[in-house]
Protein backbone atom coordinates (compact mmCIF):
# COMPACT_ATOMS: atom_id res chain seq x y z
CA UNK A 1 0.00 0.00 0.00
CA UNK A 2 3.19 2.43 0.61
CA UNK A 3 4.62 1.84 -2.53
CA UNK A 4 1.02 3.16 -4.75
CA UNK A 5 1.43 5.98 -2.07
CA UNK A 6 4.30 6.93 -3.01
CA UNK A 7 4.03 6.37 -6.82
CA UNK A 8 1.01 8.18 -6.82
CA UNK A 9 2.25 10.69 -4.90
CA UNK A 10 5.59 10.90 -7.25
CA UNK A 11 2.73 11.35 -10.14
CA UNK A 12 1.21 13.90 -8.82
CA UNK A 13 4.63 15.38 -7.82
CA UNK A 14 5.74 15.37 -11.42
CA UNK A 15 2.73 17.42 -12.81
CA UNK A 16 2.96 20.03 -10.54
CA UNK A 17 7.02 19.89 -11.14
CA UNK A 18 6.37 20.61 -15.00
CA UNK A 19 3.78 23.42 -14.35
CA UNK A 20 5.97 25.29 -11.87
CA UNK A 21 8.90 25.22 -14.07
CA UNK A 22 6.30 26.13 -16.64
CA UNK A 23 5.33 29.45 -15.01
CA UNK A 24 8.69 30.28 -14.14
CA UNK A 25 9.47 30.36 -18.23
CA UNK A 26 6.20 32.35 -18.77
CA UNK A 27 7.28 34.80 -15.96
CA UNK A 28 10.42 35.29 -17.45
CA UNK A 29 8.72 35.27 -21.21
CA UNK A 30 6.20 38.14 -19.67
CA UNK A 31 9.33 39.98 -18.84
CA UNK A 32 10.72 39.85 -22.26
CA UNK A 33 7.75 40.63 -23.94
CA UNK A 34 6.94 43.51 -21.60
CA UNK A 35 10.40 45.19 -22.66
CA UNK A 36 10.00 44.76 -25.77
CA UNK A 37 6.55 46.39 -26.28
CA UNK A 38 7.89 48.90 -23.72
CA UNK A 39 10.58 50.34 -26.72
CA UNK A 40 8.29 49.42 -29.23
CA UNK A 41 7.50 52.84 -31.66
CA UNK A 42 3.65 51.95 -31.98
CA UNK A 43 1.51 52.76 -29.62
CA UNK A 44 0.60 50.31 -26.90
CA UNK A 45 -2.57 48.17 -27.40
CA UNK A 46 -3.59 46.66 -24.69
CA UNK A 47 -5.76 44.18 -26.30
CA UNK A 48 -3.02 42.86 -28.53
CA UNK A 49 -0.63 42.62 -25.22
CA UNK A 50 -3.24 40.38 -23.56
CA UNK A 51 -3.20 38.17 -26.82
CA UNK A 52 0.32 38.10 -26.43
CA UNK A 53 0.26 37.16 -22.71
CA UNK A 54 -1.59 34.43 -23.65
CA UNK A 55 -0.12 32.92 -26.51
CA UNK A 56 3.14 33.21 -24.10
CA UNK A 57 0.98 31.06 -21.25
CA UNK A 58 0.24 28.71 -24.15
CA UNK A 59 3.94 28.42 -25.38
CA UNK A 60 5.25 27.89 -22.26
CA UNK A 61 3.49 25.05 -21.07
CA UNK A 62 4.13 23.31 -24.06
CA UNK A 63 7.82 24.15 -24.24
CA UNK A 64 7.82 22.66 -20.55
CA UNK A 65 6.30 19.25 -21.45
CA UNK A 66 8.39 18.86 -24.52
CA UNK A 67 11.65 19.82 -22.43
CA UNK A 68 10.44 17.38 -19.89
CA UNK A 69 10.20 14.64 -22.13
CA UNK A 70 14.12 15.34 -22.64
CA UNK A 71 15.55 16.23 -19.54
CA UNK A 72 13.14 13.57 -17.28
CA UNK A 73 14.94 10.24 -18.63
CA UNK A 74 18.59 12.84 -18.47
CA UNK A 75 18.13 13.12 -14.92
CA UNK A 76 16.74 10.22 -14.14
CA UNK A 77 20.21 7.99 -15.49
CA UNK A 78 22.10 10.81 -13.85
CA UNK A 79 20.58 10.52 -10.15
CA UNK A 80 20.03 7.43 -8.14
CA UNK A 81 18.21 8.85 -5.52
CA UNK A 82 15.28 9.97 -6.96
CA UNK A 83 15.02 7.17 -9.45
CA UNK A 84 10.74 7.23 -9.25
CA UNK A 85 10.14 10.84 -9.35
CA UNK A 86 12.38 11.36 -13.02
CA UNK A 87 10.57 8.34 -14.43
CA UNK A 88 7.20 10.27 -13.37
CA UNK A 89 8.17 13.49 -14.38
CA UNK A 90 8.64 11.54 -17.84
CA UNK A 91 5.43 10.25 -17.80
CA UNK A 92 3.79 13.15 -16.77
CA UNK A 93 5.78 15.08 -19.40
CA UNK A 94 4.52 12.47 -22.46
CA UNK A 95 0.78 12.52 -21.54
CA UNK A 96 1.17 15.76 -21.52
CA UNK A 97 2.93 16.87 -24.53
CA UNK A 98 0.33 14.19 -25.82
CA UNK A 99 -2.43 16.23 -25.18
CA UNK A 100 -1.23 19.25 -26.21
CA UNK A 101 -0.41 17.78 -29.44
CA UNK A 102 -4.33 16.77 -29.93
CA UNK A 103 -5.48 19.97 -29.14
CA UNK A 104 -3.16 21.58 -30.66
CA UNK A 105 -3.97 19.15 -34.16
CA UNK A 106 -7.84 20.09 -33.34
CA UNK A 107 -7.19 23.71 -33.33
CA UNK A 108 -4.81 23.92 -36.01
CA UNK A 109 -2.70 25.45 -33.86
CA UNK A 110 -1.78 29.26 -33.89
CA UNK A 111 -0.99 29.91 -37.46
CA UNK A 112 -4.51 29.17 -38.07
CA UNK A 113 -6.33 31.25 -35.89
CA UNK A 114 -4.14 33.87 -36.72
CA UNK A 115 -5.15 33.26 -40.70
CA UNK A 116 -8.49 33.43 -39.47
CA UNK A 117 -7.96 36.70 -37.59
CA UNK A 118 -6.46 38.04 -41.19
CA UNK A 119 -9.36 36.74 -42.96
CA UNK A 120 -11.70 38.43 -40.83
CA UNK A 121 -10.35 42.00 -40.49
CA UNK A 122 -9.94 41.72 -44.27
CA UNK A 123 -13.81 41.49 -44.71
CA UNK A 124 -14.86 43.39 -41.58
CA UNK A 125 -13.06 46.10 -44.15
CA UNK A 126 -15.12 45.36 -46.78
CA UNK A 127 -18.02 46.02 -44.64
CA UNK A 128 -17.16 49.73 -44.00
Amino acid sequence: MEAIQEGFSAFIGGFARIFFISLILWMIGLLVLLFREMFSPGEFVIREYFKKVWKMLLFSFEIAAYGAVVVGPILMFTTEDQFLVYIMVTIDAVILSAIYLYVRKQTGGFSKAKLRMRKERKHHRDWQ
